[in-house]
């Protein structure tokens, strides 16, 4: 979860235990935020959840949502402790605090690209923020910052850069994930029947973000693909044993 710097936050947490959710005691949840070095930002605050509530809602003012000048982002932790019947329990709940970002990525335009659904991909689970740093590595920050305020083809090539980057980072589990045969009645919809489709998006995927690259002034080592292009790349199938992709292009 990311969120922007200097806002609020509500998190919410459930009261889980072995057993499932529970009720805590009266007057035992507290909750503790640490920042990126595990520094406590707030001590043991008391929560009051509604009554039999098995859960609680946690609001963090945006004052506990800053970075330091010299960072991209930073961690924060909520560590919730609460007491069920005199057994204690803790849950961790983890998010990033992070700038406003300069593309306009969302996951619907990954989900777009990759032709599924947001039953089969949620939008927390789509991590635009890591990819836009991949990128960023890959251009150069003042490369990819000027791109994508330019207002020209090259804000469109650098945005389209980030969504690739975004599929990229789900292919080693989008493969197992979404749903291989859909059926609706006497309706049956079929993707990425064979390991060849999966295949081909992989290495087109992966040929698109270098020329994207190779436009925005990346010089390609004599060898090899620079090392973000291969994040996305499954080099054994855990199933079959088979290598979907081994080298740009497939």
């Amino acid at each position: 979860m990311d969120v922007l710097s200097s806002t609020p936050v509500t998190l919410w947490v459930d009261f889980e235990a072995p057993q499932g959710l529970v009720i805590p005691d009266v007057g035992s949840v507290t909750y503790t935020l640490y920042d990126g070095t595990s520094a406590p930002l707030i001590v043991e605050e008391g929560l009051t959840p509604e009554a039999e509530a098995t859960g609680v809602s946690i609001s963090i003012a945006a004052i506990h949502q800053t970075i330091a000048p010299d960072r991209s982002f930073e961690r924060r932790q909520a560590v919730v402790t609460y007491v069920a019947e005199g057994r204690s329990y803790q849950k961790r709940v983890a998010y990033r605090v992070i700038e406003l970002p300069a593309h306009t990525v969302t996951p619907a335009n990954v989900r777009a690209y990759l032709g599924i659904n947001e039953d089969e991909l949620r939008d927390d689970e789509v991590d635009l923020f890591a990819a836009s740093l991949q990128v960023e590595a890959l251009f150069g920050k003042e490369q990819f910052e000027a791109a994508l305020s330019s207002g020209t083809i090259r804000e469109v090539r650098a945005t389209r850069a980030v969504v690739l980057a975004a599929a990229q980072l789900l292919f080693p589990s989008l493969r197992y994930r979404i749903a291989q045969a859909k059926t609706d009645g006497t309706l049956k919809f079929e993707r990425l029947k064979d390991n060849s489709a999966f295949e081909g998006l992989v290495a087109a995927t992966t040929d698109e973000l270098l020329g994207i690259a190779l436009e925005m002034g990346y010089v390609a080592p004599d060898t090899g693909a620079p090392p973000i292009l291969f994040i996305g790349t499954i080099s054994i199938d855990p199933i079959t044993g088979r290598a979907p992709a081994t080298s740009v292009g497939g």
